[in-house]
């Protein structure tokens, strides 16, 4: 029906993978963008189209997993090119020919974090530089449209890129895919560990470090930079006995979770996010904490 392959992928799959429940009615399914007990969203299974009736908004499956994981509409095709290996590999063609036509910002370097106002972002979110440098570089780019060079805070991912942000709220990812890490810190893609820590961001990871007063994990880590990396990372989360889960407190965490406790089973899944209760990650209960575990000997920025 539509010219894309994406938006042709069953809604049905898509909420049978998040874990979402069938309602009593045909076509009908608790919504996901919600807690309800009378289903509400339904499915038409000829269109592939969704309506909600609790809420009037309705879309393709594209635009529900944009609403639900809270995602752009780019994060939202890939999240779904992902479910298949021939749309996956559809998509990756498709984005390629776009990037080819488009002039973007480009890494001219990569290296310890020097930009003060790095240091200061690094500060305001209660994350020590000695710890920070462990993990994270400064990732200077040129901008071909603007013709200027700027410094983000990267965090590299297995594809060989980062996660970056910067002060103001900008985020970018080259070499899109999530963080794998084993109980020493380094990348790998082979479990060294029973368990397995997943983070949905890299501040939420270092803020753990943070807490727990170690500059290593505990056990095997996985960072997703985004959940709509959750299928990327779904074959080494379940080669663990247990998943401790560090998600969001909003729908789009609740959703990532309730996929890896249908990937796993839910008794070898942890919801960890009862500890942070209240704030919307670990990072935002770190900021309105005491802040740093000085016990480390980390020290601060400024």
């Amino acid at each position: 029906m539509f010219d894309k392959p994406i938006y042709n992928y069953p809604l049905e799959k898509i909420l049978e993978g998040w874990g979402t429940k069938r309602g009593d009615k045909k076509d009908f399914w608790l919504s996901p963008l919600r807690d309800e007990k009378d289903a509400s969203l339904h499915v038409d299974q000829r269109k592939n189209l969704w309506y909600d009736h609790g809420i009037g908004i309705g879309g393709t499956n594209v635009k529900l997993v944009q609403m639900v994981m809270r995602s752009s509409k780019e994060e939202a095709e890939k999240y779904i090119a992902s479910l298949s290996p021939g749309l996956d590999a559809s998509y990756q063609e498709g984005k390629n020919q776009q990037k080819e036509a488009q002039m973007k910002s480009r890494i001219e370097r990569v290296q310890d974090i020097r930009n003060y106002n790095l240091f200061r972002y690094l500060d305001s979110r209660m994350i020590p530089l000695d710890l920070a440098n462990r993990y994270c570089k400064e990732v200077v780019l040129y901008s071909p449209a603007k013709k200027k060079y700027f410094s983000m805070l990267g965090f590299p991912n297995n594809a060989g890129g980062y996660a970056m942000s910067s002060p103001n709220g900008f985020k970018l990812s080259i070499g899109g895919g999530p963080t794998i890490m084993n109980h020493e810190g380094t990348l790998t893609q082979v479990p060294t560990t029973e368990k397995v820590a997943v983070f949905e961001g890299y501040f939420d990871f270092l803020s753990w470090q943070v807490m727990q007063n170690n500059e290593k994990p505990s056990c095997d880590t996985v960072v997703l930079n985004s959940v709509s990396n959750i299928q990327k990372a779904a074959d080494y989360i379940q080669a663990h006995d247990t998943a401790l889960c560090f998600l969001d407190n909003d729908k789009a965490g609740q959703t990532c979770l309730n996929t890896i406790q249908a990937m796993m089973g839910k008794e070898q899944v942890r919801d960890m996010s009862i500890l942070y209760n209240g704030h919307k990650d670990l990072n935002e209960m770190l900021q309105e904490s005491r802040g740093y575990n000085m016990g480390t000997g980390i020290k601060r920025v400024i």
